[in-house]
């Protein structure tokens, strides 16, 4: 009995020890702080919600639903826009347009007025058989191309009140012929505008919301509509 109670006593001691020895893994408290995910957050913060992060926004407070450019800056959307031509046809060797066209000056107005931020293209034309030497002699080709795209600007800016910087002047020679998608006011018949030199004796107003360089014109249908002009004419002041 006195082996057996022994041994059995060694065994408890053992188990004692063994239970003594055995590791228990610590989880770490819910609350420990995330350091390293803060600082990750904190770099891609866009505290106006434009879609442009605080670091490299150079507009912070932009408002709700404003379109921003990629510095964050908020940029014009001009919704609906003005497309609009019109060909003012002069008598030979004239400057100034017939009093037939007053009517036409009030209707064009009204929209450059409407569409405050578009901008006005002007190019005068003159007809081949106005290129002679009496021409140049007396009023001169490039003078007479010039008048009669300065007619139309100053008759918009002095009677009408449209800001002379917002129009761009040019002269095309005689090398455009007046299309037939162009718009042609009524007078057209009116003035007996039929055989081509008629055609070319003219200043075309063209406005676009849209175009503000003629030497960069990005899209097909502007190069369709300002491609010629671009080519063939050179701006003046």
């Amino acid at each position: 009995m006195t082996i057996k109670t022994h041994s059995t006593l060694l065994l408890l001691a053992a188990s004692i020890t063994l239970a003594g020895c055995q590791t228990t893994e610590i989880v770490p408290p819910k609350t420990t702080p995330q350091y390293e995910n803060i600082r990750t957050m904190q770099a891609e913060i866009d505290s106006d919600g434009d879609g442009v992060l605080d670091d490299i926004d150079e507009c912070p407070e932009t408002p709700p639903n404003v379109v921003v450019d990629a510095k964050g800056c908020p940029i014009e959307v001009d919704v609906g826009g003005l497309e609009m031509e019109f060909n003012g046809f002069f008598p030979p060797m004239r400057n100034q347009l017939p009093d037939i066209y007053d009517a036409v000056f009030v209707k064009v107005a009204e929209s450059l007025n409407d569409y405050p931020k578009a901008n006005v293209f002007i190019f005068g034309h003159v007809a081949t058989n106005e290129i002679d030497k009496d021409a140049l002699a007396t009023l001169g080709f490039d003078s007479l191309s010039r008048n009669r795209a300065l007619s139309i600007k100053n008759t918009l800016v002095l009677q009408h009140h449209i800001d002379a910087k917002r129009i761009r002047t040019y002269e095309c020679s005689n090398k455009i012929l007046v299309t037939d998608t162009a718009f042609i006011d009524p007078s057209f018949e009116k003035l007996n505008v039929k055989n081509i030199e008629s055609k070319q004796r003219r200043a075309t107003l063209m406005a676009s919301s849209l175009v503000n360089d003629l030497m960069n014109l990005k899209y097909k249908s502007d190069i369709q509509r300002y491609g010629e002009y671009a080519k063939h004419c050179k701006p003046f002041e």
